[in-house]
């Protein structure tokens, strides 16, 4: 008759707390790889957030030189093969090794 000890001795809430461990441990590992994830991407946009700024810091250093007449000449001759009135544009020849 003593046989009777009561619920939490018992092999159905054995197996019970079990299952609810087992999920409580899958459930954390699904969230722990959730947030790396997470913690991936923030690094990802942040990297791209970072080479951004860094582009939009170009362009404002250019639009501050963009009515300069030293600049615009500049960029003609770098970017465009511009030269002034009695100048020679001279272009180096690579030769190829026949070889």
């Amino acid at each position: 008759m003593n046989r009777k000890k009561g619920f939490f001795y018992s092999r159905g809430f054995k197996i019970i707390l079990i299952v609810l461990v087992l999920f409580a441990i899958y459930r954390f590992y699904l969230n722990q790889r959730e947030v790396r994830e997470i913690k991936r991407e923030i690094a990802r946009v942040e990297q791209v957030l970072e080479e951004l700024e860094q582009r939009k810091q170009e362009i404002e250093e250019e639009l501050e030189h963009i009515d300069d007449p030293a600049y615009i000449e500049k960029i003609a001759r770098e970017e465009l093969g511009l030269v002034k009135p009695g100048e020679f544009l001279l272009v180096p020849v690579e030769e190829k090794d026949d070889d």
